[in-house]
């Protein structure tokens, strides 16, 4: 499984009646097909995962497979619980998917120390048929990985890499610090893309590639090829777009630039809100900037 490149976690487009609409999400797939991606990454944070039923779930994860023209295709199927987690993980290794990608679980987190968490992730990659991406996203889970557990859970033989969503370029320098040289570490933030690869991330899971593909790919590319000039010029550009439709707005925000850049965000479902009409011109605005830098 090759992990390197870029990687969009896709939208879960949602109809106004809070159904999923798989039409839109397929044809976001489909247009996917032109850009320069090496994969997807199919419930994730940024496609509501925690928001979908274990069928809606399933279905997209069919979908994503049947319309990946062969990259590779992660899923996310971390829950709360070991049990639930494995059973997630199976399904969706049956449904084709390439890689398990496993959130940290954190509801109980007082009670979530490195033995506990090693215990779970441990007993997950024993199961899985599949190798297993750790998913480190402390904005959400309130537990940054610490590089010792995952320097412990690198020497499992099923699992292969991390997802590193963070944003602490530290953090993700002591992680890659701590790991051998064939564990795969990919940068989950778009804000911290460049100086993650020149670090030794491999690539990265990133959401303003969603909405703006091309640069990204760009910046992965420059990198790369030691254009690093180039590198820096698009991050500086792809920075205040990736916050907005991130930190700033959320995943109503990356809808709505899915939206203005001729993709399908739709709705997101409650508790969120959708992004108000009034920040259509400034994504818009964000959006043309970090495209005309890859031009």
């Amino acid at each position: 499984m090759d992990l390197h490149g870029i990687f969009p976690p896709l939208v879960t487009p949602f109809r106004e009646d809070g159904s999923v609409d798989m039409a839109a999400f397929e044809a976001n797939l489909d247009s996917y097909a032109a850009e320069d991606l090496s994969g997807y990454l199919v419930l994730g944070s940024n496609g509501e995962a925690a928001a979908l039923e274990d069928d809606e779930k399933l279905a997209l994860v069919r979908s994503a497979r049947a319309r990946s023209r062969g990259r590779t295709l992660l899923a996310g199927t971390g829950v709360e619980s070991t049990r639930g987690t494995i059973d997630l993980t199976l399904r969706a290794s049956d449904l084709g998917a390439d890689a398990a990608l496993v959130l940290t679980p954190h509801y109980y987190r007082p009670q979530m120390t490195t033995e506990a968490l090693r215990r779970h992730f441990e007993a997950v990659a024993d199961a899985s048929p599949i190798p297993v991406l750790l998913y480190s996203v402390p904005q959400f889970t309130g537990i940054p990985f610490q590089p010792p557990l995952a320097a412990a859970l690198s020497e499992h033989p099923r699992i292969g890499g991390m997802k590193e969503s963070s944003g602490d370029v530290a953090l993700m320098g002591r992680i890659l610090a701590a790991v051998p040289a064939g564990f795969r570490v990919l940068c989950g933030s778009a804000s911290v893309l460049y100086p993650a690869l020149c670090l030794g991330a491999v690539g990265g899971v990133i959401a303003v590639a969603c909405c703006a593909p091309r640069p990204v790919a760009a910046l992965y590319r420059a990198h790369a090829r030691g254009d690093h000039e180039a590198a820096r010029r698009l991050q500086q550009a792809l920075a205040p777009l990736a916050a907005a439709v991130t930190s700033a707005h959320g995943v109503a925000g990356l809808k709505l630039a899915l939206d203005v850049a001729g993709r399908r965000g739709g709705f997101v479902r409650p508790p969120l809100l959708p992004a108000p009409p009034i920040l259509r011109a400034e994504i818009q605005a964000l959006v043309e900037r970090a495209e005309a830098a890859a031009a």
